[in-house]
């Protein structure tokens, strides 16, 4: 396969093309370069474009400083909702709050290339953790063929995107929406984010039961292993 350029990438792409540069301008932190070839075709690439989905490259570390919600929510506090990062309850916890949650400060982003929605995925709305699966499996099946992996986000994923688009973009991913992640609590909820009005970044647990029509999968496709 022959590797598509990060120059041609930005320029088929556009703003929703994060590398380096946005990379530095977002956290203030430079990365080696140069990073890893882009691991999509220009099919690939030309068809996430046309859909609006972002080419992002993520690192689990910056400056040496592993990039966790707990260490993101004390660098840039004003982009997250204080309301909620501590004891908030819900459901029958009397106290919970992400960063009572041990994952807050141990995961990480996993290295390399992302294509993701920037919306969530519309049949997923309004529906459980495992129905959103299911739907899932089903829309992946085009792009397996091609070697690419479906899947949801990690929780710190998803907030790195986030903090990504708005500090070197001016974008507000997910501001009526919540992606739910891969990321389980201690409780075996899963985590969501989204909600990222001016009052910051929203991150909850809910159990795989719950449903609402602002909840749904913003997948991203990666290479297979």
């Amino acid at each position: 396969m022959n590797f598509v350029s990060p120059t041609n990438a930005e320029e088929l792409f556009g703003d929703a093309f994060f590398g380096a540069a946005a990379i530095e301008q977002a956290f203030g932190a430079s990365i080696p370069e140069p990073l890893p070839p882009i691991p999509f075709s220009a099919d690939v690439l030309q068809e996430a474009a046309a859909q609006g989905w972002m080419l992002v490259y993520r690192t689990p570390t910056l400056a040496g400083v592993p990039f966790t919600i707990g260490a993101a929510s004390e660098r840039f506090p004003e982009l997250f909702d204080a309301r909620f990062l501590r004891q908030v309850g819900y459901q029958l916890k009397d106290e919970w709050g992400i960063l009572l949650e041990p994952l807050a400060h141990t995961e990480t982003p996993r290295a390399g290339w992302a294509l993701v929605t920037k919306r969530v995925l519309p049949a997923t709305r309004n529906r459980s953790y495992h129905e959103q699966t299911q739907i899932l499996e089903r829309w992946s099946e085009p792009w397996r063929k091609q070697g690419l992996v479906a899947s949801r986000r990690l929780a710190v994923e998803a907030v790195y995107d986030c903090i990504l688009a708005f500090r070197s973009r001016g974008e507000r991913l997910l501001e009526r929406e919540w992606d739910w992640s891969a990321s389980s609590t201690l409780d075996g909820g899963y985590l969501n984010v989204g909600g990222f009005t001016p009052q910051g970044l929203q991150i909850f647990s809910y159990s795989a039961a719950v449903r609402h029509g602002a909840l749904g999968i913003c997948p991203q496709l990666t290479v297979a292993a």
